[in-house]
């Protein structure tokens, strides 16, 4: 029997790890789950544990640092003893948690697992680029969410152990969505109706943590839901929270009757919101996917994407933060053809993975 340690940190990669984590649960291996502690708040990460039916990690840590090289260095130090006799490392995405645990597994000598490698935004003044290109050097086997990140690895010399597998966020979307909504109610408690408002997330350090960005997307917002006649909900992260208070900005924001800020949601408030929103404006890698898969259209507030399948099919546009870019993306997209397929796989991605790793581990 094998020993595999999944190692995860953050929010998304719960949501996306849960159905790689059941399936591999149920191999005649022992596995071992750890959480790295890389978002701060332990409680919100019980919900989405609750909200997914995913049980407790094997091991919870606690990371205070914020610096991410000090990330980095701490989670390797803290998960070592747990890794050292790991058959099998398995590592998801791309954020600190990712690298450490891919550092980790190799300066160990354990063979290592990528799930969602491959995805490329092609801008390396982004740490999560950085994080996915090193950790898919390192790995053994790469499971990757298209055939266009399949060509990404194989442009940079990545061609062994290479398995297009789909992304499990349609594992977690079939497997919650009509979970979500029996037991959400969502809607009824903000005073929504189905396809009468706009969903906003924002909060990725290169939009929030400049003042004249951030300020110039509040008049994109203003300006977006002018242009679609529908007020904005906005689920808003601590650290946009943070930097409008920092920079001055708090009344500007608050003085938009058009922007309806509420505290971030659990996973299955988020999903309901989502499918019932007209439009989805984010700068968040996992909405781009989330709200292809709903057919709502995408307006994504930034100048790339590792997700190019979305732009391909039409499903979502790259906008930045530009107001006049995002209102006219905003218009096209509401008068858009939704009628676009699915690139992201058939929600078995969990289990092609745990297949997967039974017959290399024998």
């Amino acid at each position: 029997m094998g020993r595999i340690v999944t190692i995860i940190g953050t929010r998304p990669e719960i949501i996306k790890m849960a159905p790689v984590v059941k399936a591999l649960d149920a191999l005649d291996h022992e596995h071992v789950l750890v959480h790295s502690g890389q978002h701060y708040d332990v409680m919100m990460d019980r919900i989405f544990f609750r909200d997914l039916e995913l049980r407790e990690p094997d091991h919870q840590f606690e990371l205070k640092v914020r610096p991410p090289h000090l990330q980095v260095a701490t989670t390797m130090r803290q998960v070592a003893p747990v890794a050292k006799d790991a058959d099998l490392v398995i590592i998801h995405g791309d954020t600190n948690t990712t690298l450490a645990g891919g550092l980790l597994a190799s300066k160990q000598g354990r063979p290592l697992a990528h799930v969602e490698a491959g995805i490329r935004s092609f801008d390396k003044t982004m740490p999560e680029e950085v994080n996915r290109i090193i950790a898919d050097q390192l790995s053994n086997l790469l499971f990757t969410p298209t055939p266009t990140s399949r060509e990404n690895l194989r442009r940079e010399n990545v061609t062994e152990g290479v398995h297009v597998v789909g992304n499990s966020v349609i594992d977690a979307l079939l497997q919650n969505r009509a979970i979500a909504e029996k037991r959400s109610d969502v809607l009824s408690r903000l005073g929504l109706k189905a396809g009468g408002y706009l969903l906003l997330t924002f909060h990725r350090a290169e939009n929030v943590d400049s003042k004249e960005r951030l300020a110039r997307a509040l008049v994109a917002f203003e300006r977006a839901a002018h242009e679609a006649g529908l007020p904005i909900l906005f689920p808003i992260h601590p650290r946009t929270v943070k930097r409008l208070r920092e920079f001055g900005l708090e009344k500007r924001a608050a003085a938009q009757p058009s922007l309806q800020r509420i505290e971030p949601t659990g996973y299955l408030d988020m999903l309901v919101l989502e499918e019932n929103a007209a439009l989805v404006m984010t700068d968040s890698g996992g909405l781009q996917e989330e709200s292809c898969f709903f057919r709502v259209p995408c307006v994504t507030l930034r100048e790339n994407t590792e997700r190019p399948e979305t732009l391909e099919i039409g499903s979502n546009v790259l906008a930045g933060t530009d107001p006049e870019r995002v209102r006219d993306a905003v218009r096209r997209q509401l008068d858009a053809d939704r009628n676009w397929p699915n690139p992201f796989g058939d929600g078995t991605t969990g289990l092609q993975v745990a297949e997967t790793v039974a017959a290399y581990l024998g």
